[in-house]
């Protein structure tokens, strides 16, 4: 009987929680280092945070002249907006990795078009 009290005293102790890290950046919208404006943010903080103006992300499309192209996007929590324009096959080749555990950064040429679009695909962008 003492064997079996500890070896439920045991089982017991071993669920015990453990987290890995967990980060995340809420949609921030700057002017970088050599003027240009550059947006961040993380999909899940962005999408859990207390207020209903944040947003971030792009937009893929294909067209039937079989273009393609892809629109970022971010708007902060105080309403500020940016975008950028991009066909870009390695631009593009990024936003298609965009999934719920994605920071997504970018920065927008004068014109409007994406001058580089970045996403880090990490298990601390999650809950």
């Amino acid at each position: 009987m003492k064997k079996l009290i500890f070896v439920v005293a045991l089982v017991a102790g071993a669920t015990t929680a453990v987290a890995g890290m967990v980060g995340g950046n809420q949609v921030i919208i700057s002017t970088d280092s050599s003027g240009q404006l550059e947006a961040k943010g993380t999909f899940y903080s962005v999408r859990n945070s207390s207020d209903t103006v944040q947003y971030i992300g792009c937009s893929l499309y294909a067209y039937d002249t079989g273009s393609h192209s892809a629109t970022c996007y971010a708007r902060s929590a105080t309403a500020e907006y940016v975008s950028c324009h991009t066909s870009d096959a390695n631009m593009l080749s990024v936003v298609k990795t965009l999934n719920p555990a994605s920071y997504l950064y970018f920065v927008v040429n004068a014109n409007g078009s994406c001058d580089r679009v970045i996403t880090v695909n990490a298990s601390y962008n999650l809950p």
